[in-house]
């Protein structure tokens, strides 16, 4: 079994390959494109935060995590989920859920 080669070539010889720049290395880290956006979907948020899909509808439902509404879809934004997750305060009035501690023991009301 032979191998056709040009006229003037050598097997094994052909065009330089293209290279590729090597991506840029800093010392700081990649950041999910997805962190950056203002608002994400139910999915996005689920992802992000590490919370289930069904814990973040439920929340929504009972109105702990604020979210807006656009045509059929909710989307969470970058600030509601911060409140949600007490990573900024929040501008509600003192005593939400997060207010009151449970007490257990003999002297409990």
């Amino acid at each position: 079994m032979s191998t056709r080669t040009r006229p003037g070539r050598r097997p094994g010889t052909g065009p330089p390959a293209a290279s590729t720049p090597a991506p840029s290395r800093t010392s700081e880290p990649q950041l999910d494109p997805a962190a950056e956006r203002l608002a994400y979907s139910v999915d996005e948020a689920a992802r992000l935060t590490g919370l289930s899909r069904d814990l973040l509808y439920d929340q929504m439902r009972i109105g702990n995590l604020a979210y807006r509404k656009v045509g059929r879809r909710r989307l969470i934004t970058r600030q509601h989920l911060e409140q949600f997750l007490a990573i900024t305060p929040s501008t509600d009035p003192p005593g939400g859920i997060m207010a009151g501690t449970h007490r257990m023991g003999p002297d409990a009301p």
